[in-house]
């Protein structure tokens, strides 16, 4: 009977009260033919969906990879998808912003590459509604502010953000500047981004989450080059790897000012390591299992935690997975360091299962070793 009644009211949605609502409805860029998929297009197909209520956008483009360059800035006002295929690039050209996300409005973005973006408006990405962002790439955006300005609620999986640029006088947040919301990233890698103030990967004042995820080569001019907290937000940071990042003054891994006592940082199951002027700095809090090869990251007193610890790192690169990260090499302390019963997550940054060992590592990479099989003549 309850299904019935379900499925009666989802009925009721669909066709309205007296016409008055209307389906959602897909629509496709293109016809084939490179030539076909273009920035009018794009508008036309997304004015479409939009008022059809929302929907799903995709394209056909042709098989080769292909870059759509845009002049303006897309408004989202409902649900909108954007699947990119693996092979569609959205280049704003050095001067237009990409996606502005309504309040209750929805923008899912997936398999694309969003890369030269500038503050036109707009961040190159602003959300204010929901934004989610599924193996997409967001590269190469130099711009008077961030590269993706988030005051709803964002989710990033299996996503890289690399080799952006916040330009502005006192810039915070190079990458990721989380204002207000809620901030969950999973699986995911930031390197190569740059701010001139606070935060090069990610400034945050809101609820973060972060897991399996990889900060490498980010650099800040004053401090949190990976990540910096501020104002009232929690944060809460497990199996991340932060490495190779600098800061100008403090903090050039993890950094939080304590919000005047309001807000926290905790982290676990993590190594932090080999950052400039210090792997860590301000106001943490260690769950356990944590490395550090220094002594800057003071609440790394935890059950498992361990300063001044040896962490070979290999290079920050591709090792299988969809993002860069940067594998546990011999005789690091962060092998099999967490007991099974502590592992909590199944799986590593790559989806690598876990553990592989007697117990799990510590960081976003779980260490494979080599399995060779015999080959077998048929």
């Amino acid at each position: 009977m309850m299904k019935t009644i379900n499925w009666l009211l989802l009925g009721l949605v669909l066709v309205g009260v007296g016409g008055a609502q209307v389906s959602a409805a897909d629509g496709v860029v293109g016809n084939g033919l490179p030539g076909s998929c273009t920035e009018v297009a794009f508008d036309t197909v997304l004015a479409t969906v939009q008022g059809s209520g929302g929907g799903t956008v995709t394209f056909n483009c042709g098989a080769a990879p292909h870059t759509i360059n845009f002049t303006s800035y897309k408004q989202i006002s409902t649900a909108v998808v954007v699947e990119g295929g693996n092979v569609v690039a959205l280049n704003g050209q050095g001067t237009a912003a990409f996606f502005q996300v309504f309040f209750s409005a929805n923008l899912t973005l997936r398999n694309l590459r969003l890369e030269n973006g500038a503050f036109s408006a707009s961040h190159p990405l602003e959300n204010f509604g929901a934004l989610t962002l599924e193996g997409v790439t967001v590269a190469d955006n130099s711009t008077n502010g961030t590269a993706l300005a988030n005051y709803g609620d964002l989710t990033v999986r299996h996503s890289s953000f690399m080799g952006n640029e916040n330009t502005a006088v006192n810039g915070d947040g190079g990458a990721v500047r989380c204002e207000s919301g809620t901030a969950v990233i999973s699986q995911s890698s930031f390197g190569y981004n740059t701010t001139t103030r606070n935060g090069a990967a990610i400034y945050s004042s809101c609820d973060l989450t972060i897991t399996n995820t990889t900060f490498s080569q980010n650099g800040a001019g004053s401090g949190g080059g990976a990540v910096y907290q501020t104002g009232a937000g929690t944060a809460v940071l497990t199996y991340v790897t932060v490495a190779n990042n600098t800061a100008g003054i403090f903090g050039a891994g993890i950094y939080n000012d304590g919000g005047g006592g309001s807000n926290s940082l905790t982290i676990s199951n993590s190594i932090v390591a080999h950052n400039s002027v210090g792997n860590c700095d301000g106001v943490i809090t260690s769950a356990g299992y944590n490395f550090t090869n220094d002594t800057g990251c003071g609440a790394f007193t935890q059950t498992g935690d361990q300063q001044n610890a040896n962490l070979p790192l290999g290079s920050y690169a591709a090792h299988g997975g969809s993002t860069l990260t940067m594998p546990l090499l011999a005789g690091n302390a962060a092998l099999d360091a967490i007991p099974l019963a502590q592992c909590g997550l199944h799986e590593d940054q790559r989806g690598v299962p876990r553990p592989l060992g007697a117990g799990c590592d510590s960081g976003a990479f779980e260490f494979a070793p080599m399995i060779y099989l015999p080959f077998v003549r048929k």
